[in-house]
């Protein structure tokens, strides 16, 4: 009987105990419904916001009492597809009411300002673009790494080299690979800059400034060639140019001239033609062949010169080295005998095959086979035969 009661007694407790557990449970969920934001009854996609430009949506949607991630990141996309199309005073007003909300977590905030940004940098807006941006890197949210690269264009546009570096030298920039480069390049054109002028200790302290940011800038070595090659220190300029070459072989292209002269003067003529035709394999530059080839014309061989011309062109074949050939062969009064014409034969059927047969006339895609309607932009019946332009003039020999 006793154990009857017990038993009962404990059944009771159990049964009071779920009712209070369940109790809560309810009211737990009740809790958590009432704090749900109030969203609209339908969540409008990106396409039907723009079409028709259908701004009573877009104010239904901005004005709602919470928003979520998703919601935000709807409007974010919404404001950069304006942009996209033009509408720039559809996107910043989206864009502003966004920002003016409280609500919004900083990290949106940080999200929506540095799309203002862009708002107002496509608007022509620069100064209120530039101190946005500042504002953001000064923050160090998320958003610093692209707020940091669109500063730096904008900079870079304008030709603010100095403020670059300022910002590089205040720490405000993140430390990354990709923004050093374009900061070592900003004291490069500032050491270009100090070289016409004539100012030699700026143009020293600006590439020695590139190379500590960017230990890979071969740019700054070309300018310090260029300062001993001013200087008549030719051997100092053949070694800066090399060291660019070492970093980057298509660095030294542009100083090619320079770079051969410095080498002759300093009496290198073997080691001139040693790296110009190391340059020329590994970037088929062909002013650096015919640069190579020079120095064999100026030790006497001009026939050795068109001979290697030829077996390098046959397997680089290029409307630009066969032009360079022609001048050599003209001005060096040389004739060609049967094989050489058959590797100039070669050599203008591999040009030949490099050409595109057809191109379309609207956005320039180039094919080999006809087509009715082009592959890339999908315009019909805009295929047409490919036409070399005529010469404008007649080459100088």
């Amino acid at each position: 009987m006793l154990s009857a009661e017990l038993f009962d007694t404990a059944l009771l407790y159990i049964l009071l105990l779920a009712a209070v557990a369940l109790g809560w449970t309810l009211g737990y969920r009740y809790a958590q419904q009432g704090k749900k934001v109030n969203y609209p009854d339908w969540i409008p996609s990106v396409d039907y916001l723009l079409a028709e430009s259908n701004d009573a949506a877009l104010e239904k949607l901005i004005k709602i009492d919470q928003m979520d991630d998703e919601s935000i990141d709807l409007l974010l996309k919404l404001g950069k597809s304006l942009r996209d199309k033009g509408e720039l005073d559809r996107a910043m007003h989206l864009h502003q009411k966004l920002f003016a909300r409280a609500d919004l977590e900083r990290s949106a905030l940080y999200a929506i300002q540095f799309e203002l940004a862009c708002d107002y940098s496509a608007a022509g807006l620069l100064d209120r673009a530039e101190r946005i941006l500042r504002e953001l890197l000064a923050a160090k949210g998320r958003s610093s790494d692209r707020a940091a690269t669109l500063l730096i264009e904008l900079l870079e546009e304008e030709g603010e080299w100095s403020n670059i570096l300022e910002l590089y030298k205040d720490k405000k920039l993140p430390s990354t690979a990709r923004l050093n480069r374009r900061v070592s390049h900003a004291a490069c054109e500032l050491a270009e800059r100090a070289l016409k002028k004539s100012d030699f200790l700026e143009v020293q302290q600006l590439c020695k400034q590139a190379l500590k940011i960017d230990s890979a800038c071969a740019r700054a070595y070309v300018v310090q060639g260029d300062l001993a090659f001013g200087q008549s220190e030719h051997r100092e300029a053949v070694r800066c140019y090399l060291k660019a070459a070492e970093i980057d072989e298509s660095s030294v292209v542009s100083v090619v001239e320079r770079m051969t002269e410095a080498f002759s003067v300093s009496g290198d003529k073997e080691g001139l033609k040693t790296h110009l035709h190391d340059q020329w394999a590994r970037t088929g530059y062909v002013p650096a062949l015919m640069a190579s080839m020079g120095v064999v014309v100026t030790q006497g061989t001009p026939e050795e010169a068109v001979s290697r011309i030829l077996d390098e062109l046959r397997l680089r074949p290029s409307n630009q080295g066969f032009l360079a050939l022609a001048e050599l062969i003209v001005t060096q009064r040389q004739q060609l005998d049967k094989s050489q014409l058959l590797q100039l034969y070669d050599i203008l059927r591999g040009i030949v095959a490099a050409e595109p047969k057809f191109v379309c006339s609207n956005c320039g895609f180039k094919a080999k086979e006809p087509h009715w309607r082009c592959p890339s932009c999908k315009d019909w019946a805009s295929i047409r035969p490919f036409v070399p332009s005529p010469a404008q003039k007649k080459p100088d020999l």
